[in-house]
């Protein structure tokens, strides 16, 4: 999983990761729902240290909590259900389960029920999820969870690939994907996305990306599975390289207004006009796989932090700011700002995107600086499954994707 900042050449200040690897951190779920949730409180996904046996307990589920593995019957999800701050208006969620960092996994790895709870909580937002990674379990811990739910025909799953410069790694992250294929009818998955700013970081050069994805493209047609195989970067990967969009069924540009350093009143025209300037690039407008037709551009990324800095588009210690007020601030109100002008919007006409993201990230505290302490801080609601106190996520008139 990797996450950077906005377009290297147009407002790149320090690149943001999204690592699936390297988290030092032993952590425990603990999920606490303690009977008739109030407000915006809908759980607990806080992390903590390990009691230092060498056992992670994966979930310590407090006195009063339900037992087993959870389902649409249990009181704690249907404490979460018909929330009426929730609109289903986000054509698909950039999701990360908490503990799916590898190797810490290994030792603290990610909860079945803590999954389910999150699962319940985005399908009253979003049909699709975004996943990073196969490390972990994760993503046959967000289909169990779909399952279990009883949703399986109505939210798919995008069904993410972790690339980076280690082989080791991306012989794993692939290798799991197709055990994953292997188990799960095509039908579960909305597509396949190798590689996230894979270009951006220079894991790769864009041959050996192009010949990832083309090897993966051959296992399926192998294994008989059709669906979509693309790779997600910046805007400005795929206008340098436009070779690339030959070999990626999407072009799927990450677009964050936040890193241009515009308010967050010029977000949404930044957005759409960035966005156009990649529609426009040379290829069909819509794809064919499996007898359905697919859109050849999509948004893999798109949002707003809501605390943390601000950005001005520069590449200095400061981002090119001076006052605090300055370029894009992170803040609920902007965020609000930013969803009122693109949510409803890009329902109206179409626009093909991935909201980032559904929840905060505690563990992105690592890469804080004096200036930056954004990083954690880009969900809808925080790490506790609390939607943010002010935050509104629009109605739409009641339409819903």
């Amino acid at each position: 999983q990797e996450k950077s900042e906005w377009l290297k050449q147009q407002s790149s200040g320090q690149k943001r990761l999204r690592w699936l690897v390297g988290v030092g951190i032993a952590v425990i779920v603990v999920l606490a729902i303690a009977g008739g949730i109030v407000g915006g409180v809908l759980g607990s996904r806080k992390a903590s240290q390990s009691n230092g046996d060498g056992n992670s307990g994966g979930v310590t589920v407090s006195q009063g909590s339900s037992q087993g593995l959870w389902d649409m019957n249990t009181r704690e999800i249907k404490a979460v259900m018909g929330n009426k701050n929730f609109h289903k208006v986000f054509p698909t969620m950039d999701y990360t389960p908490l503990n799916a960092q590898y190797p810490a996994c290994l030792t603290n790895p990610p909860d079945q029920n803590n999954v389910t709870l999150d699962i319940a909580i985005l399908s009253q937002l979003t049909p699709a999820v975004r996943l990073y990674g196969t490390d972990c379990n994760q993503t046959a811990m967000v289909l169990e969870a779909i399952d279990r739910l009883g949703m399986s025909s109505s939210m798919k799953v995008w069904l993410g690939v972790y690339l980076d410069g280690n082989t080791t790694t991306n012989e794993r992250q692939v290798e799991q994907m197709y055990g994953i294929l292997d188990k799960y009818p095509s039908s579960r998955f909305a597509g396949i996305i190798v590689g996230n700013e894979v270009l951006f970081g220079k894991y790769l050069t864009v041959t050996q990306l192009a010949t990832q994805l083309q090897a993966v493209r051959t296992k399926l047609a192998t294994m008989k599975i059709e669906l979509t195989v693309s790779t997600a970067d910046l805007g400005e990967a795929w206008k340098n390289n436009p070779d690339l969009a030959s070999s990626s069924d999407i072009v799927m540009a990450n677009v964050h207004p936040f890193f241009a350093g515009v308010k967050a009143e010029q977000g949404t025209s930044w957005a759409w006009t960035y966005w156009q300037s990649i529609v426009a690039l040379p290829g069909l407008k819509t794809g064919t796989v499996g007898g359905s037709s697919y859109p050849k551009r999509m948004i893999g990324e798109i949002g707003w932090p809501t605390q943390g800095g601000h950005h001005c588009g520069g590449q200095d210690a400061n981002y090119g700011c001076v006052t605090s007020d300055d370029g894009a601030v992170a803040s609920i109100a902007n965020l609000n700002t930013f969803m009122s002008d693109w949510v409803c919007a890009a329902l109206t006409n179409g626009t093909n995107y991935f909201w980032f993201e559904a929840f905060d990230e505690q563990w992105k505290h690592r890469f804080d600086t004096p200036a930056n302490n954004w990083e954690p801080y880009w969900g809808l609601m925080d790490h506790n499954r609390n939607l943010k106190k002010g935050l509104v996520i629009p109605d739409c008139g009641g339409r819903t994707v």
